[in-house]
């Protein structure tokens, strides 16, 4: 009877250790996954965008300098400023070269550059006298203006026409779109839009009305603030006169009046 109960003891006894060093396993198991997913993690936090996986047609990883820049980066940035235009001038030249403008008339309405005429930069003319917008792909206006000449209107508009931009016509009977004749370095303005170095040379100029009539003139540099922002051609509200330095890549816009009359100083920019 007592060896009996000895055995069912020790079985006992076994049963208690077997599950014990389960768990003690089950542990050591848990613990050693949770250490290294630790592990995997930090690695990842450390190496960053500096990790590079194969990718197909993936560049191959380049040149860095002592200061962690890559080499020849200078030479890159400037490229990019004579592509994109930091001055201005890039985006511009394609429109003055201009060999997409067809000679187009579009009635009252509304219509897409693209669609219903090519892109381009054009000399706007009405038959009568009526409202003539440009919206960007934005639908902000960037030109407006009373079209057709007489009392309150003006007698064209020169602007580029991009792709996506609306065109709406208001008022008047119809518009004729004119391939803008892109002469470099003009010293009277019409009403619209124009870039130093394309149209006018840079220099110090007086800017003065021509022809009668008041207007605004203003000037961007090429971070798009402005320079100038003014009533010209005198009168109750206006200057007869701006005086101004034009660098290379500014914009001029002249509305509400027929022209503007830019008269050299000096060459020389500061």
């Amino acid at each position: 009877m007592d060896e009996h109960n000895n055995q069912g003891k020790e079985k006992e006894l076994f049963y208690k250790k077997w599950w014990f060093w389960t768990i003690v396993v089950l542990l050591v198991i848990i613990l050693y996954g949770a250490l290294s997913g630790n592990k995997k993690d930090g690695k990842q936090k450390d190496t960053g965008s500096d990790t590079i996986s194969p990718t197909l047609g993936a560049e191959e990883p380049k040149e860095m300098d002592d200061n962690g820049r890559l080499k020849d980066a200078d030479n890159t940035e400037g490229q990019q400023n004579d592509k994109t235009g930091q001055d201005g001038i890039a985006e511009e030249e394609r429109f003055r070269e201009n060999s997409a403008a067809v000679l187009t008339t579009l009635n009252t309405g509304k219509y897409k550059v693209g669609t219903d005429l090519p892109e381009g930069r054009y000399r706007i003319t009405g038959d009568g006298s009526g409202n003539f917008f440009v919206y960007d792909t934005n639908d902000v206006p960037y030109v407006n203006e009373i079209l057709g000449g007489g009392g309150f209107g003006v007698e064209s508009v020169t602007t580029n026409l991009k792709t996506g931009e609306t065109i709406e016509i208001s008022g008047i009977n119809k518009a004729t779109f004119t391939p803008a004749e892109t002469t470099l370095y003009k010293d009277t303005l019409t009403t619209g839009n124009w870039i130093v170095g394309l149209d006018v040379p840079e220099g110090r100029y007086d800017i003065t009305g021509e022809g009668g009539g008041s207007g605004n003139l203003f000037v961007h540099n090429t971070t798009g603030w402005i320079e100038v922002n003014e009533i010209l051609g005198g009168g109750e509200f206006g200057v007869e006169k701006v005086t101004v330095e034009l660098k290379k890549g500014y914009s001029i816009t002249i509305s509400g009046m027929n022209r503007a009359k830019l008269t050299l100083l000096s060459r020389e920019t500061q």
